[in-house]
């Protein structure tokens, strides 16, 4: 169990990372027409972590 919390942990920062990055490496007319999507992004990833995070404690409690 360790082994998949570690890798959905590892998984999920190196998709953030990933977008993250893509972000900074778009073109001047993109991204001022895209302002919000970033916030958007990050509205996602907290949302994810949140779900993933319940979702791990659910498990833990659940097979104690």
């Amino acid at each position: 169990m360790t082994i998949s919390v570690i890798l959905v942990v590892a998984i999920s920062l190196v998709a953030l990372v990933g977008t993250l990055s893509l972000t900074g490496k778009s073109d001047s007319d993109y991204s001022a027409a895209t302002r919000g999507n970033l916030l958007n992004l990050s509205y996602i990833y907290m949302g994810l972590a949140l779900v993933l995070t319940v979702g791990i404690i659910y498990f833990v409690i659940k097979s104690a």
